[in-house]
């Protein structure tokens, strides 16, 4: 087989499984970095708000599929639907995003891309 010049990878489901996913997981895990909650927001709610506002976004939801939508950076995003919710954390807009997603859709290799890597730097 020719190995090809170049490869553009997509994340999830090609790099890394990534699993079912699991947002009140990623809720809850942000939420212990809180330092000030005082609606007393559960994981749950903080979800249920975010998949309203991706609805209301026509991003990409678990319920709804793919869509034609606004493209919001998550960091963005994450900002929003704290802060509106009366939300201080104590991590950066980056570890917001890493502690939510390690947390939601814990990701190990894909099966066999190892190999398929080994095999294009060959």
């Amino acid at each position: 087989m020719q190995k090809p010049k170049m490869i553009l990878f997509d994340y999830g489901q090609t790099l890394v499984d990534e699993g079912e996913f699991q947002g009140v997981r990623g809720a809850e895990a942000v939420l212990q970095y809180a330092v000030k909650n005082p609606c007393r927001r559960t994981a749950e709610e903080v979800q249920r708000a975010a998949d309203q506002l991706n609805r209301s976004l026509g991003r990409f939801g678990p319920a709804s599929g793919h869509m034609h939508h606004v493209e919001i950076p998550n960091h963005m995003f994450n900002a929003y639907l704290y802060e509106s919710q009366g939300i201080e954390l104590s991590l950066l807009p980056e570890q917001i995003d890493e502690v939510f997603w390690n947390a939601a859709a814990p990701g190990k290799p894909t099966a066999g891309i190892e190999g398929f890597l080994m095999w294009l730097k060959e």
